[in-house]
């Protein structure tokens, strides 16, 4: 069987070889066709620092992007910037000239999630997130992309174009840039026995007060605004 097949293979005539490498090449490029669609069809955007590859949660090493639902400030008007930098991932996946996404993976938090950081071809995609101004370099866990956060702080682009909380602070709850810019800086805080009492910008204590929504703490535009919510001034001007 073996020596018939080299028989008639030597026998081939140039246009039957070439119908076989016409062959091959089909093949090749529906098989390369099915194969890419299959691995892309298998890649979710969860979030601007957050994937899911083959069913794994990733969440991207060293960068924190704004959540899906919050909002920055650009002249005093609120922006989705959460759900923009959501979109730059999704459109960064999907416009990669090699449909092809490696991720090395280093460790797992304590949801379970998988931490590592995610290529397309040579291109880093958490470094590229910082550059463009869609995350921040996430300090507390990484000093990997302070550079790449100062490019971006310096062009101004991504929610660097106007004012914004840090993505790990907004889940805590804090609001409190966007209120200090449109000059809501009283702070109404509840002291240890309950009281609500409200500190003005030019208080001693001012700025050692700090605002925990979590606790019904928060902000004010007016005097006026806070004492109608039951909160006081301090007895002494502190």
């Amino acid at each position: 069987m073996v020596f018939w097949l080299k028989v008639k293979l030597i026998n081939m005539e140039r246009k039957d070889w070439a119908y076989i490498l016409l062959l091959f090449s089909v093949t090749g490029f529906f098989a390369y066709f099915f194969f890419t669609t299959v691995a892309w069809s298998q890649i979710k955007v969860v979030d601007a620092d957050t994937i899911i590859l083959n069913g794994e949660k990733i969440r991207l090493y060293g960068i924190d992007a704004p959540e899906t639902e919050q909002n920055c400030y650009v002249n005093k008007e609120a922006w989705p910037c959460g759900k923009q930098a959501t979109e730059y991932l999704k459109k960064l996946l999907e416009e990669a000239p090699i449909p092809s996404l490696l991720c090395e993976i280093s460790s797992h938090d304590r949801y379970g999630r998988s931490i590592g950081v995610c290529y397309i071809g040579d291109k880093n995609i958490n470094r590229d997130l910082v550059e463009n101004g869609w995350a921040l370099a996430y300090r507390e866990y990484s000093r990997d992309y302070i550079q790449n956060e100062k490019l971006a702080s310096k062009r101004k682009i991504g929610i660097w174009q106007g004012d914004f909380v840090e993505p790990w602070k907004w889940r805590r709850g804090v609001r409190t840039k966007e209120t200090k810019k449109i000059g809501c800086q009283i702070k109404g805080n509840i002291s240890s026995n309950g009281e609500k009492i409200y500190h003005l910008p030019n208080s001693k204590n001012y700025l050692k007060t700090k605002i925990s929504s979590s606790k019904g703490e928060r902000w004010f535009c007016s005097e006026k605004e806070a004492q109608a919510l039951g909160w006081r001034k301090p007895k002494i001007n502190n």
